[in-house]
């Protein structure tokens, strides 16, 4: 039985230095990542009909996620993206193909969530079609049948703002925004202010990814802080995506926020040491608060 459901971009990451294609996506990375955690997961994308979307269903299977939702569209090219590094292992995307941002209500499993536990959305402004008409009821599904709804979010391509995704945020018990994608969205600078201002459209706990400089959770009265863990950075692809399956795996398994929190640093540290949107080696008994 499915665990949780990871929806959101599923894409083959090519690299500029020449590194075999490889599964990517913050759908599909969070999806393995917590597959390698302990937790039975699915993820729901919109994919081509192609041979690279034959590659990423292989991989994804290799990696123990459950691909029955993947849907596949014939005339849709696999989105793609290419990854370039510079000198501090700091990333930039060239992203093209199109397929995971035609995702409609139509390509979301509704049927999966009675059985589920959790569900993740890869990252809020990706889904452009779907947050448009069609997320809020499959928010109000899963708020309907108690699951917890977490997301991360990624550069507001649409130019919505906040505004744009209000009615979707009353329904999110965590919201996961790095500092760095979330600050030019709000009319603060300082971290505490970014908070405020997002807890004020009634999402129960922000979490701000800061980088090296840790990670902060916050609900509307209490406040928790977590440093950076040291690493040798080489890549930072997918180091949002292990962060956020760090701290979901701990919040389903009953640790409180500040244990869930530094779990996620935890994990997020352990990304960046290694190339590659989902390979670091997450074991769940390695954790600075181990799953049980």
């Amino acid at each position: 039985m499915t665990e949780v459901l990871c929806f959101g971009s599923c894409v083959l990451d090519l690299y500029a230095e020449g590194q075999k294609p490889a599964v990517g996506g913050d759908a599909a990375n969070q999806a393995i990542l917590l597959s390698r955690l302990g937790f039975s997961t699915a993820c729901s994308a919109r994919l081509g009909r192609d041979q690279e979307a034959d590659l990423i269903l292989d991989q994804l299977r290799l990696h123990h996620v459950d691909v029955r939702w993947l849907r596949q569209h014939e005339g849709e090219i696999t989105t793609h993206s290419l990854i370039q590094l510079d000198a501090q292992g700091e990333r930039r995307f060239t992203v093209t193909g199109e397929a995971h941002r035609h995702f409609t209500l139509a390509d979301f499993p509704l049927e999966a969530l009675p059985s589920l536990r959790a569900l993740s959305l890869g990252s809020l402004f990706t889904l452009h079609a779907l947050e448009t008409s069609g997320m809020e009821l499959i928010f109000r599904r899963a708020r309907d049948l108690g699951l917890p709804i977490y997301s991360d979010t990624t550069r507001d391509r649409h130019h919505k703002g906040l505004p744009g995704v209000a009615p979707l945020l009353p329904y999110l018990d965590v919201f996961m925004p790095s500092l760095e994608e979330i600050r030019p969205l709000c009319s603060r600078f300082q971290p505490d202010e970014i908070a405020e201002e997002l807890l004020r459209f009634g999402i129960k706990t922000v979490v701000l990814k800061m980088g090296y400089n840790g990670a902060n959770a916050y609900q509307a009265a209490q406040v928790w802080r977590c440093p950076g863990y040291p690493a040798q950075v080489v890549d930072t692809t997918g180091a949002g995506d292990s962060f956020c399956a760090g701290f979901i795996a701990s919040s389903l398994k009953g640790l409180p926020i500040a244990q869930a929190l530094e779990n996620g640093c935890w994990c997020g540290a352990q990304a960046v040491q290694i190339q590659g949107a989902n390979t670091a080696q997450l074991d769940p008994s390695r954790l600075p608060w181990p799953l049980r």
